[in-house]
């Protein structure tokens, strides 16, 4: 245990920021976020059901398949997590690229219609990266390689929905 661990001043909100970052990742996990944030522009008249449903199966599509191309291209074992307790789902598959970072930056470049949504979106992809490391899933390298690959694929699909 470290002085930090054992500090009752930082220990409170050290539990709570791990206890966020546990619901953050569940929330991200096979697109519940995403699906939750196209189902609102489409309640609150911003977007049809048809290009809501077309955006974010392209987003999703595109996701999976960079995902499963680049883990299985790279196959670097994800980081040993036994001493932290999560209630987040540990994925089975190699670590690099982060699958979830990098889906969460293809949807917060893709869903979005406006510059302040795509803000704000891109905001609750960087929470996402943040949680997959501080759930013990990822390495800092894992989830800024699916941010980047991630914004990528969601700017080149973006060019292609508009």
């Amino acid at each position: 245990m470290t002085t930090t661990e054992s500090d009752p001043q930082t220990a409170g909100p050290r539990r709570r920021a791990h206890q966020v970052a546990d619901v953050v990742s569940i929330a991200s996990d096979f697109g519940v976020l995403w699906i939750a944030v196209s189902l609102g522009q489409v309640l609150v008249g911003r977007a049809s059901l048809a290009a809501v449903v077309r955006r974010l199966g392209a987003a999703g599509i595109t996701s999976l398949v960079l995902t499963r191309l680049l883990k299985h291209f790279f196959a670097v074992p994800r980081r040993a997590a036994a001493a932290r307790t999560t209630l987040a789902r540990m994925p089975s598959s190699s670590g690099f690229p982060s699958g979830h970072t990098l889906a969460a930056f293809a949807s917060a470049v893709v869903l979005p219609r406006t510059r302040r949504g795509r803000v704000f979106a891109l905001m609750v992809a960087s929470l996402v990266g943040w949680a997959r490391v501080e759930v013990g899933h990822h390495r800092a390298a894992d989830v800024v390689a699916g941010a980047v690959v991630g914004s990528t694929a969601g700017a080149a699909l973006a060019a292609v929905l508009r």
